[in-house]
């Protein structure tokens, strides 16, 4: 399905929360089987340690002679595992060279009883050794048996390496399993999120896939179901803006002819009104007045039909400010009643004839509204082209402000002019198809300020011939 993607951050968040919990529990159950395992070798390594310094000194004589010794240690030999040292009264015996009362460790010859065993670690590394100590039946002679621990410290290591390996394939494999997961789960808000886009774009028609039972299932019917209640209800509110629009253009059009016909024979009427006795004049102005007012009316009318209609083309195209709006005031030229203060070198994205009339509209509605003395400003603010257009009037009203640009609203009725209260939507509407806006506001000094907003252009890309002079739009 089209459509804007949903962003990835709440997925993220989901993939490293499943990340974290995989992370702490293995590394949890890791660290747990290391402390376990390595406490149990430790264990194990000093009870066999224990048994065999044990046995060692079930089979050792009470009086040792030299002889005794040097037969004891081969035997020691043999078995393998460890080294012994041999204390009697007056000589050190050692089965490996180097190896002697200093490498005992300190105070443990003092704790010795016969029958008991004591036990101490001495070293560091690869020097690592666990002492076992023990005397004859009769105590003439101390044994320290030396078992190395560098095969049980070896093992210890490469036994918390494969637990470090094994967390961190896990992660990893908590990482991509997380991800997969989170994607698939999360696929139906993202195509909520795009089919949420698509219909507040316009497309009614947009619907859910719903091909499971389960929440999503059950969210995706809900949505539909919305979709559908909101298209049958768009539908209902703009059939009678449909009608309404058919009715205005329809009655406009069917008034035209006529009306042109009344205006053609009002203005016959106008040039003679000078003829016609002074009793007569009076009625007759009345009703020529009123025929340009209705011509006007129905001209207006016709226009909004065809603006919501969207029959209206717009041709954009890059024009100089200055020019532009010396053209749209030129009905006013050398009347003290309009000033105009542009910037030089400014361009403006429009269309030439949209851009005549709302400036236009603008201008002459300031001075039916504000009175003489309005002002026509022009400037560049950002990638936007401002045109302001001043009065000196009173202003609106504040409760009126929102509504000025409504269809048939008169912000002022005491100072109605007796116009069709058109001029405005009308100008808004043709502000909008161009990209601009259109916004009214009291000036602090007095009177009302109405801002028209456009991009601006450049002349190089969008300038039609002739769009850089001062020629009429």
């Amino acid at each position: 399905m089209p459509g804007v993607p949903l962003g990835g951050a709440f997925r993220r968040r989901l993939t490293i929360a499943f990340v974290l919990v995989v992370a702490v529990c293995s590394g949890v159950m890791a660290v747990t089987s290391f402390v376990l395992i390595r406490e149990y070798r430790v264990r194990s390594f000093t009870e066999q340690a224990a048994d065999k310094a044990a046995l060692s000194l079930i089979s050792t004589p009470d009086d040792l002679s030299l002889t005794d010794v040097d037969e004891l240690l081969a035997r020691f030999q043999r078995r393998g595992g460890f080294e012994t040292v041999v204390v009697t009264t007056n000589v050190v015996f050692s089965s490996e060279p180097g190896l002697g009362t200093d490498d005992v460790p300190q105070g443990m010859a003092a704790e010795l009883e016969p029958g008991e065993l004591v036990r101490r670690t001495t070293g560091a590394g690869d020097d690592s050794r666990l002492v076992v100590a023990g005397t004859t039946r009769s105590g003439s002679a101390q044994l320290f048996f030396f078992f190395p621990r560098l095969d049980l410290l070896t093992s210890i290591n490469d036994f918390r390496n494969v637990l470090w390996l094994g967390w961190f394939i896990s992660v990893a494999i908590a990482a991509l399993f997380g991800h997969l997961v989170a994607r698939r789960t999360l696929r139906p808000v993202n195509e909520a999120s795009r089919a949420s886009e698509l219909l507040a774009s316009g497309l009614l028609d947009t619907r859910l896939e719903s091909s499971s039972d389960d929440e999503f299932g059950r969210w995706a019917n809900s949505f539909n179901r919305m979709a559908e209640a909101l298209q049958e209800k768009i539908h209902d509110l703009s059939e009678p803006a449909e009608r309404e629009r058919r009715f205005t253009a329809n009655v406009a059009h069917d008034l035209r002819t006529p009306l042109t016909g009344m205006v053609s024979a009002a203005s016959l009427l106008d040039e003679d009104l000078a003829a016609l006795p002074p009793e007569t004049a009076p009625a007759v102005r009345l009703l020529v007045d009123d025929a340009h007012r209705l011509k006007t009316l129905v001209t207006e009318l016709l226009e909004l039909a065809r603006l919501d209609a969207g029959q209206e083309q717009v041709n954009l195209e890059a024009l100089s400010l200055a020019g532009a709006l010396r053209a749209t005031t030129d009905p006013w030229d050398g009347s003290r009643s309009v000033r105009l203060e542009v910037e030089e070198r400014v361009t403006v994205l429009a269309d030439r004839a949209r851009f005549r009339r709302v400036v236009g509209n603008l201008v002459d509605n300031a001075l039916q509204h504000g009175g003489d003395d309005v002002v026509v400003r022009g400037y560049q603010h950002g990638d936007r082209v401002v045109v302001e257009v001043h009065d000196q009037g009173p202003g609106v009203d504040e409760e009126d402000l929102a509504h000025v640009f409504d269809r048939f609203f008169k912000a002022d009725r005491s100072r109605s002019t007796g116009g069709s209260g058109l001029g405005l939507s009308i100008a808004l509407a043709n502000a909008r198809l161009q990209g601009g806006s259109l916004s009214v506001h009291n000036l602090d000094g007095g009177g009302a300020c109405f801002s028209f907003t456009l991009p601006a252009g450049r002349l190089d890309d969008h300038a039609a011939p002739g769009a850089t002079d001062g020629s009429p739009i």
